[in-house]
Order: C-alpha cells, then sequence, then structure tokens
C-alpha cells in the first residue's frame, strides 16, 4: 500500500510552494531584465539628443567663426613688410631739387660719396654728394647703377637736401645727359666774358655759367636784355651739357630785383613771430615766399593765421622779400 496520504498531500502542497517560488522569481527576473532593457534605452536616446545638440552648436557657431575673415588688416600688415624702420631707410623729403653739372673728381663707395667739380667753378670750389639706394642711375638716358660712375666723367646730379647733406636723387651720366635747372642770386655778371656768377640757393656756393648769343632773358612775360643781369638780382635758368666745361646758359628769368616791389596773395603756410617771419604761397606762380615782417608794427598780424588766405604787398632789398603792408584776404582795408 502506499505511502500515507497525508505524506503525499504535504508533499504536493511544497511541491506546489516551491513552483509559486520559482514563478514570482522568474517574474522579478523578468521584470529586472525589462527595467534594464528600458534604462538602456533611454541612455541610448539621452546619447543620442546629446550628440544632435552638439553637432547643431557646431553648425551654429561656424558662421560666427567664419565672420571675422573679411575684417583682415592684409594691406595694413603688406604695408608694414614693404617698409621696415630698422632696416629699411626712410622716404626722401619733399624738397626742392636742384639740378648740378660737374665732373666727378672722386668716388667713395664705402661712404656712398660723390666729390663734384662744378661746371665753371674754381678748382677749390668742389661739392660733396651723398648718394644710397635710394638714388637713381642712368647712363644716357637708360637705367644704371652705381658701378658705372667713375672718376673723370662727366655727370649731371638732381641735387636736394636730405638733413644737413646733398643729396643725389638721381644721377645722369656720359654725355647726353638732360638739359637742368638752377636758382640763385647774381654775384656778377663779366659783360666781355660773358660768364654769369651765380650763388646758388642750394649749395650755397658761386657757379659760374656762359651766357651765349642766343640766350633768351626774360622777366615775367617780357623780354629783356643781359643789361638786366645786375648783382642782387634772383633768377632762375636752364642750361644744358654740350657746350663745353662751363654750362651755357639756354635761358634766363628774372624773378625780382633789387627794389622791385610785389603783391603775394594766398594762404600762410608758415609763421614765426619771433623772427617776424611767415611764409605764403603765392597763387599766381604756385610758389612758396618767405616773407620777413620787420618793419610792420606789432598788432598788424592779430588777424594772421596759419592756413589763412592774405594779401601781402612787400619789395625785394636784394636778400629779402620785406612786407610793407598785410591784409586778409575777405578784408578791403588794411589791417597795418
Amino acid at each position: 500500500m502506499d505511502a500515507n496520504p497525508a505524506v503525499r498531500v504535504c508533499s504536493r502542497k511544497i511541491d506546489l510552494l516551491h513552483f509559486q517560488q520559482l514563478g514570482y522569481l522568474w517574474r522579478s527576473i523578468s521584470i529586472q531584465h525589462l527595467r534594464i532593457r528600458r534604462m538602456a534605452r533611454f541612455f541610448q536616446f539621452v546619447a543620442l539628443a546629446a550628440l544632435c545638440g552638439f553637432a547643431c552648436a557646431q553648425t551654429e557657431s561656424s558662421p560666427a567663426s567664419s565672420s571675422p575673415e573679411p575684417a583682415k588688416p592684409v594691406p595694413a600688415a603688406v604695408k608694414s613688410q614693404e617698409h621696415d624702420p630698422l632696416l629699411d631707410l626712410p622716404p626722401l623729403p619733399h624738397g626742392k631739387v636742384s639740378l648740378l653739372g660737374g665732373t666727378v673728381t672722386r668716388l667713395d663707395r664705402v661712404q656712398d660719396r660723390l666729390t663734384i667739380q662744378p661746371f665753371g667753378a674754381k678748382q677749390k670750389q668742389k661739392m660733396n654728394v651723398a648718394f644710397d639706394v635710394r638714388t637713381h642711375f642712368f647712363r644716357d638716358g637708360q637705367p644704371s647703377t652705381q658701378r658705372d660712375v667713375k672718376v673723370g666723367e662727366r655727370v649731371y646730379v638732381d641735387t636736394m637736401l636730405n638733413g644737413t647733406k646733398i643729396f643725389a636723387k638721381s644721377i645722369w651720366i656720359g654725355s647726353d645727359a638732360a638739359a637742368g635747372s638752377g636758382r640763385g642770386q647774381i654775384l656778377s655778371y663779366d659783360p666781355q666774358s660773358r660768364v654769369l656768377t651765380l650763388h646758388d640757393e642750394l649749395s650755397a656756393q658761386p657757379v659760374k655759367f656762359n651766357v651765349g648769343p642766343n640766350t633768351l632773358v626774360r622777366q615775367g612775360s617780357e623780354t629783356r636784355s643781359v643789361a638786366d643781369l645786375k648783382p642782387g638780382a634772383l633768377i632762375s635758368l636752364t642750361f644744358g651739357p654740350e657746350q663745353g666745361r662751363a654750362g651755357t646758359v639756354r635761358e634766363i628769368s628774372v624773378l625780382a630785383q633789387p627794389g622791385t616791389q610785389f603783391l603775394f596773395f594766398g594762404p600762410i603756410t608758415y609763421m614765426d613771430l619771433s623772427r617776424k617771419l611767415i611764409a605764403v604761397a603765392n597763387e599766381s606762380d604756385n610758389t612758396t615766399y618767405e616773407i620777413y615782417l620787420e618793419t610792420l608794427p606789432p598788432g598788424s598780424l592779430r588777424d594772421a593765421r596759419p592756413g589763412g588766405e592774405v594779401r601781402v604787398s612787400a619789395v625785394f632789398d636784394g636778400k629779402h622779400y620785406v612786407a610793407r603792408s598785410i591784409e586778409p584776404a575777405n578784408a578791403s582795408s588794411s589791417i597795418q
């Protein structure tokens, strides 16, 4: 006979209890697994959203990063590279240029300096002229270099003041050099030898020129004679290199004779009241003149200012232009 029924019933209850416990365990495991899967999907979604947000931020920031490109100061950088203040020489000043003709008597390539014997000048009256990489050289009208300059050659030099030195802006080498021009004050004129001695305003040295029979003398629009070439007169002249050692003058323009009265009209470009001196850019000939105010009363310049236009009546005394009266351009009466 089988075992006790009570025992069998008890064992069945135990088996059923174990089965229920296993079901609960399986259900909890399934629920936990489902939660894990949901959490994994949630983190994947968060990661994907973060990536999308980062990509959007990059696309939005890219135009901002490219926007400064049009503001690149490239031209200023290029200009700064064109001239290096530590390595390059400064540009030449804008000053008066006077052409000097003569013979090279000495050449110093170490200090970049020429010694020139001007045409017609005495043997001791030589000029030292500096040059450097800013100087332009020409031989027979063609670009050349300083190597073509030799002692004994005839040269014509465009000279200007660079600080306290006479500097060669351009040098023409050879007999085919261009005609030149000069300006200064007459020291003397010998009608027999027809030699004109001029105190050149740039070199501050006497220079002699031959006045030929075909030399034209003018004063303004009028034709004059060599009798008007008096000592003390201010003149400008043009000359050529083809007439021997002493340059033969082609044309002489008499700018001012001692005692001649002039009327200047234009803006004041410079004032120095301690020296009683002003400079006026005369509109009639586009030339700036220094005018001394020694004879004017102290209050005559109370309305004058740099840049203001004035009308000045002056007399050339053989050395300077001396003002006799001065008035503003818009005034009808003198402020003297």
